[in-house]
């Protein structure tokens, strides 16, 4: 992949594209949202916005978040769908204290759902370093109508071996979701943000 992609100025994602057979769309219980906390963390932060009271957010503060909102801040991106769908655009996650996740849903629920960032509550007893640093490290799978996967797995400056682990814990996770494991796979590419994609796998 490296081999047959220009580097850029930019550190580029790794994605991967997996192409699945056999598998009933149509059935609702075959279509799922997965969670998997990668090895390996990506050299790209992830954008999380955090939802909370003031105390909850003086202490994110000095943490890798990209935004920090009151309930009163949220009802105000709702207010406006352009900022809002701006909003949207521009984070990867958005972590709420349980008592601010209606609030979030109620607002925010119909920007965010369609593009699979449904909130995930921020446990207030938590210590957030960790917490937070375990989102810099999740990679999603989204299973919807299209028989076919998409999610960013590394980044192009990390290392060879250290992006394969990678790779390999996504395509392990995934088996396990599907009824007959990699036989239900048709095709699997990797490719930098810009560049070609290359295969690296698959059944007939």
């Amino acid at each position: 992949m490296k081999e047959v992609s220009k580097e850029r100025k930019f550190v580029e994602s790794v994605d991967i594209s997996i192409g699945l057979k056999d598998v009933n769309l149509k059935d609702p219980s075959k279509r799922f949202r997965a969670e998997i906390v990668l090895p390996h963390k990506p050299n790209k932060a992830a954008r999380i916005a955090v939802v909370g009271t003031t105390d909850i957010l003086e202490r994110v503060k000095e943490l890798n978040v990209q935004q920090m909102l009151s309930d009163t801040d949220v009802e105000n991106i709702a207010k406006d769908p352009k900022a809002a769908k701006g909003f949207v655009k521009d984070i990867d996650y958005v972590l709420a204290i349980p008592q601010m996740m209606a609030i979030v849903g109620k607002n925010l629920g119909r920007f965010l759902g369609p593009v699979g960032k449904t909130p995930s509550v921020l446990p207030p007893n938590a210590e957030f370093e960790s917490f937070l640093d375990r989102y810099q490290r999740i990679c999603k799978l989204r299973l919807r109508q299209n028989p076919v996967i998409h999610a960013r797995v590394a980044t192009r400056d990390m290392e060879n071996n250290d992006i394969a682990e990678n790779v390999e814990v996504v395509l392990r996770e995934l088996e396990k979701r599907l009824d007959n494991g990699p036989h239900n796979i048709k095709h699997v590419h990797i490719k930098t943000t810009m560049g070609p994609a290359v295969e690296i796998g698959g059944t007939n």
